[in-house]
């Protein structure tokens, strides 16, 4: 895969601390979808035909609404980013309002990934390394029994 030269120019702390490209641009499915685990729709709380959000979820903007999707989905928030073999971590980020903004998950091994909207897939070392200014920062962390 070749360098997003926009992750470059929008993303710079994400650029200094490194990060490749997994995936070739699609606009299928987001970083909510990607984070859990599917990769055929985009999930969004916002009422239109082509948006999925679980029927568990308030269907609001909240930083809380994203928590209550993952928690349907068996997560329950976690301490802290370091890997556990037996458990699948995802982290949840907000803006300074609540609003959610941003879901990235951790690969087997430790490093994390993330799905820039319906741009690339990407690894990076630590969910800290998106940049705040663009994604808000990480709210809480969540992880599941394998």
């Amino acid at each position: 895969m070749g360098t997003a030269n926009w992750i470059n120019e929008y993303l710079p702390q994400l650029a200094a601390e490194g990060y490749q490209v997994t995936s070739e641009p699609d606009s299928e499915y987001n970083c909510i979808a990607y984070a859990a685990g599917e990769t055929d729709r985009w999930w969004s709380h916002v009422e239109r035909a082509d948006y999925y959000w679980p029927e568990h979820a308030s269907r609001t903007p909240s930083i809380q609404s994203l928590m209550e999707v993952f928690a349907g989905l068996g997560y329950e928030p976690c301490e802290d980013a370091r890997y556990e073999p037996e458990f699948s971590k995802i982290a949840l980020y907000a803006d300074r309002q609540g609003h959610w903004t941003h879901a990235a998950v951790q690969l087997p091994g430790g490093e994390w990934s993330s799905k820039l909207g319906p741009d690339e897939d990407i690894s990076h070392r630590a969910p800290e390394s998106l940049d705040p200014d663009f994604y808000g920062g990480v709210h809480c962390l969540m992880r599941r029994p394998n």
